[in-house]
């Protein structure tokens, strides 16, 4: 492919992101959530406990950051800071009932939208695509941290 070529697919693969994110937006909005809220809530769920630097690092955002974000999820009642037994200094956080029960009334509505919106590529191209897009996600990443 030529450079313009190259770079028309860029484009479109940008705006592929864009239009599944609109796609998802409204879900995360009924919850009154953004993207990253919800990715957090989301890690914390499927992992029952974890530290917030874990949730920090995994998130690839500032410890601040990631205070902020715990504190708003708290504030919501769909976490709750718990202090580690052996260390008190140690704070879990883990999710609340509340918090269980958005995150799979939202992962029922993701699933649906998911479907519909990959349900267009058979079950040989999803796999193409999934492992295309890990490539290039781990070439990318490489070349951040250690600049090509």
């Amino acid at each position: 492919m030529n450079p313009d070529e190259l770079y028309d697919l860029h484009i479109e693969i940008k705006e592929l992101s864009r239009l599944s994110q609109e796609l998802i937006e409204p879900s995360l909005v009924k919850y009154d959530l953004t993207s990253v809220q919800y990715r957090a809530l989301q890690l914390i769920v499927l992992n029952e406990s974890l530290a917030v630097k874990h949730i920090s690092n995994h998130l690839k955002i500032r410890p601040a950051a990631g205070t902020a974000l715990i504190d708003r999820l708290e504030r919501k009642n769909l976490i709750e800071r718990c202090h580690s037994e052996e260390d008190r200094r140690v704070v879990y956080i883990q999710a609340t009932d509340g918090g269980k029960e958005t995150y799979h009334s939202i992962n029922c509505c993701f699933t649906n939208i998911f479907n519909d919106f990959y349900g267009v590529l058979n079950e040989g191209e999803t796999e193409l695509l999934k492992q295309i897009v890990g490539k290039l996600t781990e070439h990318v990443s490489s070349c951040i941290d250690d600049p090509c």
